[in-house]
Order: C-alpha cells, then structure tokens, then sequence
C-alpha cells in the first residue's frame, strides 16, 4: 500500500475531524427535539456503467429511503471519492436536485472529497452552490473546468448553446447539427414518455413535474454528453406509450411473447423503431438516426442506459444487455472527437 505523505495525511486528518464534527454539533448540545445528521458515506467512483454502478446505486437508495423515511439533515460524506465519471456524476446529481426540489425542510451538508480534483468537479457542476455548501476555489484542471451543466423541461434549445455553444468550430457542422437535434429529441422523448407514471421511489412528484438533467466534458479530444432524466425508463414506458412506431413494435413483441427477454433487448427495439414526436421530415431524425451518425465518427460512440437495461453502438456494431441493478431511469450519452488545433 502506498504510504500517505504528512501532506495528504493531515489533510485527511482535517476532514474526518470536520466530518466527527458535525456528527458531534447535531447531537450534543441540542434540544431533544432537534435530530442529528445521518451520515452517507459516498462511494470512491461515481460511475453506472463501470463496476462501481452497484456501490453508487445503493449509496443514492440509502439517501432516497432515509429522506422518504423522514429524515430531513443528510450528511454525504465525499472524503473517499477520488473519481467523478460524468454518467454516474450526472445520475446523482439529478437525484439530489430532485430531493430538494420536493422537500423544501431538506438539509443537506456534505465532507467534501480529500481529493481535490474531485472536490473541484463537484465545485464545477455546481452541486456545492446547490445546497448551499461553502465554495471552493476554481480548478486548475483542463479536465475539470470544461465540464458544463444544463437542466430543463421540455425541448428548449437555447439549453443547446448553454452547454455547447463553446465547442463551436470544433464539431463539423453536419455532426452539430444531428447532436442538437439528437439533444432537442432526448428532450422531447423525456417530456413525452419518460413520466408516464410515478417511478416507485417513494417520491411523489407533480403531475407536470417532468425534468431532464444534462452534462458535458472535454478530455483527452473527446466530447462526452450525456443526457437524464428520472422517469419510469424506456422498458417501463414502452407498453403505455403513444408513439405510433413504439406502440406498433410493443404490440407485436407481446404477441410473441418476446417482451419480457430484458431491459436492453427493450431498449434495442426502442431505438430501432423510434421516428421524430413531429413526423415532420424537415424537423430532424429519431433517436436511432442520430445515434447511428454520432457512432460513425472516429472515436464515436452512443450509449443508452435504462432500468437494468444498456445498449451501445460503436462503429455501427450494437451490443445491449442487463445489469442487476435499476438507476430507476434513462441516460444517453454521446461521445465524439473534437477537432485539434482550437481550444474553449
């Protein structure tokens, strides 16, 4: 095992000591009436589609149920995590700004990471600002400060320019366009078949409450975005949507008995069959087109995860399976190359 420098180790050090601190301020010299703050302890990758996906999973279910349960002072402990990957970051994030959003006596505080490229991740996405957690200074990492955060509802393109209107001259112009109309459909598809029906999370949410959750990042010449939203997932919408293509594919699988063969299988035949919500040709592609023309870039690639489900495509190959655990929703991500030669 690596030995800790006097650094790091009293870095450390300071960290546990704030985070006992806390535990000590909430239960100590309190009313009786007051509760203490329930320790979360964050996993050491934030990822759902790495292996670490079991351990994110259960660490965002444990916030989930101790929130649904009553409890209203969470304390996420960072001091462990050492790496943010921008699906499973993007995930969490969305489930935290849900939280707040429909518990308004929700306190939430946090030990922040003891790494501190990923302290500034969590600085550059703005999860510090969105609850309320004291700033910490901008990165000094180019792979850190190109990360872009955007959420919404329905299809509003402006949100397009908010996250990716930098890269400008450095995506062709062919390819800009079908990732603009491959964002404004995931935007539609979310609004229209993502909150069909409360997810089962013990989180009741309003009937027009049907956001969506967005990030970018640069690094190492390639563009990653990755596009979320909490709803009940493409296998859950499937048999109640009304989309003309879906509904007709649906139909016949159940009549072969073939829709119960997994979320990916599903998700598979969701992409194959999708078309344009407008049915206008000169409005753009489905899903299946976009993601077909991004995975024909060198170095491209989509993937889409929903429920248990995953399904990706690279160089026109598919591959789809199953994982044991649901995210309890959907995201798409995009990754391209980026041209050399100009910098954001």
């Amino acid at each position: 095992m690596k030995r800790l420098t006097t650094k790091s180790y009293l870095r450390q050090l300071r960290y546990h000591r704030y985070a006992k601190s806390i535990h000590q301020k909430s239960s100590g010299r309190r009313r009786r009436s007051d509760k203490p703050y329930r320790c979360c302890l964050a996993p050491k990758e934030f990822s759902v589609i790495s292996d670490a996906r079991p351990k994110l999973l259960e660490f965002i279910r444990k916030i989930r149920d101790l929130i649904s349960s009553g409890e209203r002072k969470i304390l996420i402990d960072f001091s462990r995590t050492e790496k943010f990957i921008a699906d499973g970051t993007l995930m969490f994030y969305a489930e935290i700004d849900k939280l707040l959003d429909h518990y308004s006596n929700l306190n939430i505080r946090c030990a922040k990471p003891l790494n501190q490229k990923a302290s500034q991740v969590l600085q550059q996405i703005g999860f510090y600002k969105l609850i309320g957690s004291k700033q910490v200074p901008h990165s000094s990492f180019d792979d850190v400060v190109n990360w872009r955060t955007a959420r919404g509802q329905g299809a509003l393109g402006e949100k397009y320019d908010d996250i990716l209107g930098s890269y400008d001259g450095q995506i062709t112009e062919a390819l800009s366009s079908e990732l603009y109309t491959g964002l404004t459909e995931a935007m539609t598809n979310a609004h229209h078949h993502a909150y069909l029906f409360q997810r089962g999370d013990h989180t009741r949410t309003k009937q027009n409450y049907k956001p969506w959750w967005m990030f970018s990042q640069e690094k190492d010449g390639l563009l990653t975005v990755v596009f979320c939203d909490l709803g009940v997932g493409i296998p859950g919408s499937l048999p109640r949507s009304k989309d003309e293509g879906w509904a007709k594919w649906w139909s016949t699988m159940a009549k072969f008995g073939l829709s119960k063969r997994g979320d990916g299988f599903l998700i598979r035949g969701a992409v194959r069959h999708s078309r344009t919500r407008t049915e206008l040709h000169h409005r753009g592609k489905g899903l299946r087109q976009i993601i077909e023309t991004v995975s024909a870039e060198p170095s491209g690639q989509a993937v889409i995860l929903s429920n248990k489900g995953w399904y990706r495509i690279y160089e026109g190959k598919e591959s789809y399976g199953d994982r044991r655990q649901s995210i309890c929703g959907t995201i798409v991500m995009w990754q391209l190359p980026l041209s050399e030669g100009q910098t954001v």
